[in-house]
């Protein structure tokens, strides 16, 4: 599970725990060919003179690399990918 935490200076305090399950399906609906599709035929109705495509992201490739980077994440436990702190006194701080 990533834990995400925000610290706020007015004192809130935000935690967001994501499981895994959810990045899963996440990913697969982000890759799915039905929605690229979608993605394209929106752009292109909006786009004003250039034909705009999504379907080379649709390949086997990406959707297997991001369940395989998923699974490695879940072996690394409470290592931290983000930590920041801005000048406002808001604390970011993302950890698996």
């Amino acid at each position: 599970m990533i834990k995400v935490k925000v610290k706020t200076s007015n004192n809130i305090n935000l935690n967001i725990p994501v499981p895994y399950a959810f990045l899963n399906a996440a990913s697969s609906i982000l890759t799915s060919e039905m929605l690229l599709k979608r993605l394209t035929k929106l752009a292109n109705k909006h786009a004003e003179h250039k034909a705009i495509s999504f379907m080379p992201f649709n390949h086997k490739l990406p959707k297997q690399l991001l369940k395989q980077i998923l699974r490695e994440l879940r072996q690394h436990k409470g290592l931290v990918l983000v930590d920041a702190k801005l000048k406002d006194g808001t604390e970011v701080m993302v950890r698996l």
